[in-house]
């Protein structure tokens, strides 16, 4: 059986999802898109062999489409989330869950009323060699008790419409993310810090960079650097303290080159090529599921929540520059 894809959105992630489903992905076939961009919708539907959709739910309850695959801007989400569920149809969407933690409430409550999952969310980094690497070495016990983890979130660049707002809510939720797969544990405090100085680079609306201080259940504080217009490429670092040991992501380079200028190593430019395998092992996974018949697994909507439950917590920080508990319910059993 080929699963019929329904694709929402076709920004930059959602072109790039439709290329891996193109050229990469196995058992699964994009039959429909779906933009508020009548035009690029045309396009893109005449380029992939698919049909063209400007409505979302009109899209979702299409006999043409198995399962919906959601790459459309966070607001949009919850809406289109619900109406996969209501036509009982499996659903992959792209980080935020919602934009706020509220929004994401709602969500869970129609997966507990179903009595099972039904979205996988794409929080890559879990599907990334390095992190599963990180992780495993974690989990052995290797580095005894872990202590700090410093973290760093670097792009070259952002676009004018990147709010200061976004360093929290769509920058910092990956690392907010991975360290809770990392530890097994969930964050319990946020404070956002303001350096003084900031990048010329920014815009005069953003304060870049940011550091972000976290503290987990244990006791275990995460730094997280913030910096979105570092100008020299997309660098993601992750470092863990341990009692008896560190380790860290390797440097993960496509190449490395020698010659008269010296040794040089290729940095990666974007999210897409950096996390390259990952995009595609997530993607792979959740189409996997569907075929086994099994419920969704991976990163799931309760992920989705509790990270927006921290980053509403860095948002009111990012205000006062004070630390902000996180209060975190009881998670569902459906989660467990």
């Amino acid at each position: 059986m080929t699963v019929k894809i329904g694709l929402i959105g076709l920004g930059m992630i959602g072109r790039d999802h439709l290329k891996r489903f193109n050229d990469i992905i196995t058992g699964a076939k994009v039959t429909a898109v779906c933009d508020i961009n009548h035009a690029a919708a045309d396009a893109i539907a005449s380029e992939y062999n698919a049909t063209a959709f400007y409505d979302a739910e009109a899209m979702i309850n299409s006999d043409q489409v198995d399962a919906v695959f959601i790459c459309s801007i966070g607001p949009a989400h919850k809406a289109q989330i619900l109406a996969a569920f209501n036509a009982g149809k499996p659903v992959f969407c792209e980080k935020p869950l919602t934009p706020t933690a509220d929004e994401s409430r709602e969500i869970i409550d129609a997966e507990v009323k179903a009595g099972k999952r039904l979205l996988q969310l794409g929080f890559m980094r879990r599907f990334d060699p390095g992190y599963q690497a990180l992780k495993q070495v974690i989990d052995s016990g290797e580095l005894g008790d872990i202590m700090l983890i410093h973290c760093a979130h670097r792009n070259p660049s952002v676009p004018e419409s990147y709010t200061l707002e976004m360093a929290i809510n769509d920058s910092a939720t990956h690392e907010i993310d991975i360290v809770r797969y990392l530890l097994n544990e969930n964050i319990i405090s946020v404070r956002v810090d303001k350096p003084r100085k900031k990048t010329r680079r920014a815009l005069p609306h953003l304060q870049d960079p940011l550091i972000v201080i976290f503290e987990t259940e244990s006791g275990v504080r995460v730094d997280d650097e913030l910096f979105v217009n570092c100008h020299y490429g997309y660098d993601i670092r992750c470092e863990v303290i341990g009692e008896n040991a560190i380790a860290a992501l390797n440097e993960q380079q496509l190449i490395a080159t020698r010659s008269l200028k010296g040794h040089a190593q290729h940095i990666a430019q974007s999210c897409m090529e950096r996390f390259t395998t990952a995009y595609d092992r997530e993607v792979q996974h959740f189409i996997d599921n569907i075929h086994s018949g099994k419920e969704m697994s991976g990163p799931s909507s309760w992920d989705g929540y509790v990270v927006a439950l921290v980053c509403d917590a860095g948002l009111a920080s990012l205000k006062d520059g004070e630390k902000h508990d996180v209060l975190i319910p009881q998670r569902p059993a459906v989660y467990r």
